[in-house]
């Protein structure tokens, strides 16, 4: 229902993305028919300044067409985690489709621009399915939208749920989630409509998540809130990214976040009660086994190719037409698979209710609170540990079965290395050039297996990939080179806060 005056209020949503296929499934949910829905056509035209003033600040400015009525709308980035929006914004009638600057308040982020320099960039147009809800002890509106984001000559479907609390408790509103989860095939998603428009007008294929500033006295339990927060994020965006783009290293990356999700579980695993560390093990687990078999097809992951359904010319393209269709069968068959996004919205719900204080311990409780400057240093020595410097004297499967420790170690550099200054700093070199190292070395691995696909390669391509596989010596040479170095870096540190 619009409003018929200004107002300015705080939105809590759980947004999800549903697959078209499933949309029948969604209607037919007993809980949607206890309700009459409402259907009506929404158009929204998003603005901003030629170099994105707002969207850098990180404010939406929106007029929305409903029927014959104008809904000005100014929103700011909020806070969002796991799909979870909790943000300001500010809305109301206007009498046209033309902004109206002076209905702002003077702190708004519309404050410091010009009207005139404000233009229209996309729109959003979609058809809305709305349904009021009791559910349990909350009021919760439920919206179905289906439409298309248009920038000029680019489009995106839109095809989303989202939950709104509008009365009630954040756990009804997860309950709610669940129930429907458990049945349709959705998934969370913290990308809004406006931000995939600004995608498009950027004819972005990439995405970023802005790493937590952890400061040194932050709680053990507020850093691990942040970081498994920012994972969850990372995640979920990679999932929709790569069903924007069908670019293939977002899902390597997805199962690259479900790895650092487990580490950071045994990082913090001192805070954390051991029936919950089997909780989330559970669901991360379960995402792992289904993800990574469909990564294994190589050479499908020469970016899922757009050939696949063509004529092969060569049997080395058949190979990998054949590995590429195989891989997308798999991936539309996960899509369609309700547990997974009702597994993802599981985490999502356990960290907003901080489910790990459910059978803690005192002494968890004592470690909750200690400041992660101090908690976090058993983790730092139990990856140091954890890299075996003499298997970088020996084989290549040798070398590698180091990956996982190597990456780790890079894992807890990054989240925490500016806590200790400058002794992690000369750290980050060689652990960036090992795991970049043990990356090719990977390569070459599974190019050396391929004999049949090289064998149909020109001779000039074969001599070309052969010249590049005889160098894995050298590439091991350099690598237990870095790994002394790390060894003697280590030592260095023996004495300091590590």
């Amino acid at each position: 229902m619009l409003p018929e005056s200004y107002a300015m209020s705080q939105e809590i949503e759980l947004k999800l993305t549903i697959c078209q296929e499933a949309v029948s499934a969604f209607r037919q949910l007993s809980v949607l028919n206890v309700v009459e829905s409402q259907r009506f056509e929404l158009s929204n035209t998003y603005f901003d300044t030629q170099d994105q003033q707002l969207t850098r600040s990180g404010a939406a400015l929106r007029i929305r067409r409903f029927g014959q009525k104008y809904i000005q709308t100014l929103k700011t980035r909020g806070q969002n985690i796991g799909g979870l929006h909790q943000r300001n914004e500010w809305e109301f009638p206007i009498s046209g489709p033309t902004l109206d600057f002076s209905l702002f308040p003077s702190d708004s982020p519309t404050a410091e621009l010009d009207e005139s320099d404000v233009n229209p960039l996309f729109q959003t147009n979609f058809v809305r399915e709305r349904w009021l809800l009791n559910f349990q002890s909350s009021q919760i509106e439920v919206v179905l939208d289906s439409g298309r984001v248009e920038a000029g000559e680019s489009t995106d479907p839109i095809s989303e749920l989202e939950l709104e609390l509008k009365q009630g408790s954040l756990i009804d509103l997860f309950d709610l989630a669940s129930l429907i989860s458990s049945e349709v095939a959705v998934m969370p998603s913290d990308m809004s409509k406006a931000e995939r428009g600004y995608r498009l007008v950027a004819q972005q294929t990439d995405f970023e998540v802005a790493l937590p500033n952890i400061a040194p006295q932050q709680s053990m339990e507020s850093a691990f809130c942040a970081l498994f927060g920012y994972e969850l994020e990372r995640l979920q965006r990679g999932w929709q990214v790569f069903w924007s783009t069908h670019q293939w290293r977002h899902l390597q990356g997805f199962l690259n976040t479900l790895g650092n999700m487990e580490a950071e579980i045994e990082w913090f695993q001192g805070l954390l009660p051991t029936e919950q560390i089997r909780f989330v093990h559970e669901q991360l687990d379960w995402m792992t086994k289904a993800i990574q078999p469909i990564l294994s097809w190589w050479p499908a992951c020469f970016e899922l190719s757009q050939d696949a359904e063509q004529e092969p010319k060569t049997v080395a393209v058949s190979l990998q037409q054949s590995k590429a269709q195989k891989a997308i069968k798999a991936l539309d068959a996960l899509r369609m698979n309700p547990e997974l996004g009702h597994r993802m919205l599981s985490l999502t719900a356990w960290l907003h209710s901080s489910g790990w204080h459910t059978g803690q311990s005192a002494e968890h409780r004592h470690l909750a609170e200690t400041p992660v400057v101090d908690g976090i240093d058993f983790s730092f020595d139990r990856a140091f540990r954890n890299i075996d410097s003499d298997c970088f004297a020996g084989s290549a499967s040798h070398a590698l079965s180091q990956s996982p420790a190597v990456h780790r170690l890079l894992m807890l550099c990054h989240y925490f290395d500016h806590l200790y200054g400058e002794q992690l700093g000369h750290l980050r070199a060689p652990l960036e050039a090992m795991n970049d190292s043990l990356s090719r070395l990977s390569a070459m691995d599974v190019v050396a297996r391929l004999k049949d696909w090289l064998n149909e390669l020109p001779q000039e391509q074969q001599a070309s990939v052969h010249s590049w596989a005889r160098s894995q010596p050298v590439l091991l040479r350099d690598i237990k080179r870095l790994a002394n170095k790390l060894v003697r870096g280590r030592e260095h540190l023996s004495g300091g806060a590590i």
